[in-house]
């Protein structure tokens, strides 16, 4: 369920390699994340960001420089875009991802959505 408000918004690219995922943060290069699981890589992306980010958190205005709307990153058939949803008290508890979907066609929505979830897919192992 998505946050509801959320203050910021941070794009990020998930990529699936043979044995984890690796997020790589696109507004703030220097930040990566990984996990064996994407669930894992998820948990540490919210940690990653909140270490970076609480230093700025009485700096509103310097945290808002280093958002960004939706990524418009080239993916392929191991990767796939999301946005990390980050409340202004910067809670890595309250942080939240959601999957950025194509918007222009359904076919290419099916087929993005089709793709995350074989990635992502714990069972399928």
């Amino acid at each position: 369920m998505p946050a509801v408000n959320p203050d910021y918004a941070f794009p990020i690219k998930i990529t699936k390699n043979t044995d984890r995922f690796q997020i790589k943060f696109l507004t703030i290069p220097q930040l990566t994340a990984s996990g064996e699981i994407y669930a894992e890589a998820e948990y540490y992306a919210y940690r990653v960001l909140a270490d970076y980010l609480l230093p700025l958190k009485n700096q509103p205005e310097k945290i808002q420089a280093l958002t960004g709307s939706t990524p418009t990153t080239p993916v392929d058939g191991l990767s796939f875009l999301s946005v990390i949803l980050v409340p202004y008290n910067l809670d890595p508890h309250k942080m939240q991802a959601q999957f950025v979907i194509p918007r222009d066609s359904p076919e290419h929505a099916h087929s993005e959505i089709n793709k995350i979830t074989k990635l992502i897919d714990e069972a399928a192992k």
